[in-house]
């Protein structure tokens, strides 16, 4: 038969028994802040880099819209010169159609400085 146990040999068991419990409590809340850590840390590095490429796109989109606009000025300056050049250019257009022609012009970006697209004062 086995020797019998004394109470201090038990405390000491339990003890050590519930160190052991608190220290792998204590590793798993480690771990678990770890792993929360990484994925936040993933997260960041995700969020990051669709915020630069979110950024980069905004700004091509800027540029290609700016060099779209440019196209057309250009193209329209290009049209205006060559209707202006054409053979019978100078012949005499009915007032009301020349007023409808320069308003239409004048709604363009390549036409808002011009003379003829900037408004005069009222009379007083």
């Amino acid at each position: 038969m086995a020797a019998p146990v004394s109470p201090l040999v038990r405390k000491i068991v339990a003890g050590l028994v519930l160190v052991a419990i608190i220290l792998v409590l204590v590793a798993l809340n480690s771990c678990q802040t770890a792993r929360t850590a990484q994925t936040e840390a993933k997260l960041g590095r995700n969020q990051t880099s669709a915020a630069i490429a979110s950024g980069a796109d905004a700004a091509n989109t800027v540029g290609d819209v700016g060099a779209r606009a440019a196209d057309t000025d250009r193209t329209t300056l290009e049209n205006t010169d060559e209707i202006r050049s054409a053979p019978g250019a100078d012949a005499p257009v009915d007032a009301g159609v020349h007023g409808a022609g320069i308003r239409s012009l004048c709604k363009r970006a390549a036409y808002r400085g011009r003379p003829e697209c900037l408004q005069q004062p009222a009379a007083k």
